[in-house]
Parts: structure tokens; sequence; C-alpha cells
């Protein structure tokens, strides 16, 4: 069965790596090829709705993907991988969230997703962005796991998520957060991604509130942006 087969193929080559002396950069190199190498099994596990073996996928990544080791390497060799292992993991737990397989089922499920199903949609969100800050957050930082060093995707995915579940509230506090945080730590500049979490604040998140006002407002006195981009968003705004 592939999930038998997932299960005991994908421990092992962890067990692996962890075992190797190689230097760490070799070894976050190996990781890395690993990491690529699961990914399509695990994507396409997940768009053929197979829960059992994304599960495994995303359990055996994770084992072997953990936080950058410190500020001056959030941009290292496996940033990528986290990316987009997260952005799955993520869109995996949101999508069974809202279609849950049938009530009569639930043993079906492994017991982390079933733990899931049992929080409220708020939670579960606040759950999924606290876990992604940790996971993006450096080993050495002496603050707290936080949202300066979450990459815009990452973000949007969860405000996404919050979107879906209708808990825009959540959303809104999420991006606030991260706009609050932008700028205060040394991570690599991100404009393109910047413009499109303010985009979905101001033309989904916000709108979704009825807060049109402060969404003009906040156009108006946005800085970063340029001036072409924050009249094109206040110009759309106005229209919704």
């Amino acid at each position: 069965m592939p999930t038998a087969t997932t299960t005991t193929t994908a421990p092992s080559s962890v067990l692996t790596l962890k075992a190797s002396p190689a230097p760490h950069a070799s070894s976050s190199s190996s990781t890395a090829a690993t990491l690529r190498s699961l990914y399509p099994r695990a994507a396409r596990a997940f768009l053929q709705r197979d829960v059992p073996l994304t599960h495994s996928l995303l359990s055996s990544a994770f084992s072997i993907l953990s936080s950058p080791a410190s500020v001056v390497s959030v941009n290292d060799v496996l940033a990528s991988q986290r990316r987009k292992w997260d952005i799955l993991r993520v869109t995996f737990e949101t999508t069974l969230y809202s279609s849950p397989p049938a009530a009569q089922h639930p043993e079906s499920l492994p017991s982390a997703l079933r733990a899931n199903l049992i929080l409220s949609a708020e939670s579960f969100i606040t759950a999924l962005h606290n876990r992604s800050l940790l996971l993006f957050t450096p080993a050495d930082s002496p603050q707290k796991p936080s949202s300066a060093f979450l990459p815009s995707q990452i973000l949007i995915t969860l405000v996404l998520a919050s979107l879906k579940l209708d808990c825009i509230d959540i959303g809104r506090s999420v991006i606030e957060d991260w706009l609050a945080k932008h700028g205060q730590e040394d991570v690599p500049d991100d404009p393109k991604g910047y413009a499109k979490v303010l985009e979905l604040y101001c033309l989904h998140v916000l709108p979704r509130l009825q807060d049109w006002d402060y969404a003009e407002d906040f156009l108006a006195y946005e800085r970063e942006l340029s001036p072409d981009v924050r009249q094109n968003n206040a110009s759309r705004d106005l229209i919704m």
C-alpha cells in the first residue's frame, strides 16, 4: 500500500541524514535534495485527496526541516523548501478542515488531523499561524517567534485560509501583526510580496469587514508602495 511504503521509507532517510557525520552545509544540501524529491509526491497525493499519504509525506518532510539556525541564515539553502512545504501543509490542513471526511469515518484520519477538527475555526487558524512563526523564526533569536521573519507567501496563504473559513478578524490580526513588525529584522526585502499583502488586506480583508474607510485611509498614508500601485489599489477599493 502507498501509505505503508511512505511510512517506512521516509523515516529511514531521516535517520540517515541525522546520523551523517558530514559538515552542516553538506547535510543541509542533502536535506534539501531529499525534500525536493519528496515534494512532487506530496503535492500529487494532496491533489488526489489521498489524506493518509499526504500527511505521511508532510510528517516526513517536517521531521528533517527545521528553523533557520540564525538570523544571518534566514535565507539558507532550505529557505525555499520551508516556504513550499509550509504552504502545502497549511493548504492541506485547511482543505481538510473545511471539507472533512464523512463523520462516520473519523478514525480514518491521523490523530493530529482529528485534533484539528475539534478546534474552532479561529483557534485552528491561530494554531497554524503560531506554527509557521515557529518554523521561520531563527533558532538563536532572543525573542519569541515573530512575524518579522514570516515570508509574505506564508502570510498570504494563512490569510486566504482565514477567509476560506470565514475568520476574517483573525486574518486581519495576522496581517496587522506582520505589518507592525515589517522591516524590524535583517531579512531579504520583498517589495512584490509586500504589495500583494497590502492588496489582500485592502481589497479583500477590510472590505469583508465593511471597513472601507479604514482601507482608503491606510492606502492614503502608506509610503512603501509606489504611487502608481497605491493609486491603483485605492481605485479598486473605491470600485468595490
